[in-house]
């Protein structure tokens, strides 16, 4: 399996480096030896470590996108290793490289590549259509994501529940720790996250909507000691915390400190 993983990623990586320089190794296997796998760049030490754990991860690698990256760290094909500045330095390397202008992993540069501005604008014109509208089809908590059918007779809002307690178990959030949920809606997993994790939360939005919804709901729920809900961008936050969350309708990112 190393052999032919290694030849099916080496043109990958020329192709990345003759382009820019990352200080990102990709490694696979159980107990890959320190230092060991394909560098996406010339450094000593690697800022960001991609560990393949299982051969379905290879196409995602080698045309990856937003989603499927997210997808694949949900379901434990890989594992990402760094703090949450190198990855998202590596991000803006990534929208740097010219040869990514051509696949699928452009979806990434441009996600990272967005402005303030056109963020805000993008997020209240889906999202402040009303929040009645969005009542009207979403589940109780108004979970906008993809549900975890585990057995498959869940009802959408157990399916919701799952899907929030998998994130938060993946990232294994602890009682007592910090945590940022970027996007956060109308604040469904930061309320979990603090009434069945024991966590202290801050949740941001860029929707006007959401943020009235979400502080709304926290305040009903007795939670404004745990959970802080911000009309803010995230690139704004300061501050320290243990965990960081970010779900779209089909992904989602974690980073543990």
């Amino acid at each position: 399996m190393v052999p032919s993983l290694e030849a099916v990623l080496s043109p990958w990586v020329a192709q990345l480096k003759s382009k820019t320089n990352l200080p990102i190794l990709v490694q696979w296997g159980e107990n890959p030896a320190p230092g060991s796998g394909l560098r996406l760049g010339d450094f000593n030490t690697p800022k960001v470590v991609i560990r393949v754990r299982k051969p379905g991860a290879v196409p995602l690698l080698l045309s990856p996108s937003l989603d499927s990256l997210g997808e694949a760290y949900v379901e434990g094909l890989i594992d990402v290793e760094g703090s949450v500045d190198d990855i998202l330095a590596m991000a803006h390397g990534l929208a740097e490289a010219g040869s990514w202008t051509e696949g699928r992993l452009a979806r990434i540069a441009r996600h990272f590549s967005h402005n303030k501005k056109s963020d805000r604008e993008a997020v209240q014109y889906h999202y402040d259509v009303s929040n009645e509208f969005y009542q009207t089809w979403l589940d109780p908590a108004m979970v906008y994501s993809c549900a975890y059918f585990e057995n498959g007779d869940e009802t959408l809002a157990e399916a919701q529940t799952k899907k929030i307690d998998h994130i938060l178990t993946k990232v294994r959030l602890q009682p007592g720790q910090r945590l940022l949920d970027i996007g956060c809606g109308w604040g469904a997993l930061v309320m979990r996250a603090a009434s069945h994790f024991g966590a202290r939360c801050l949740g941001v939005t860029l929707s006007q909507r959401q943020f009235e919804l979400a502080t709304e709901r926290v305040r009903a729920a007795g939670l404004q000691d745990k959970v802080e809900i911000r009309l803010q961008d995230y690139r704004d936050v300061q501050g320290q915390f243990d965990r960081i969350t970010s779900v779209a309708c089909s992904s989602t990112w974690g980073w543990t400190t």
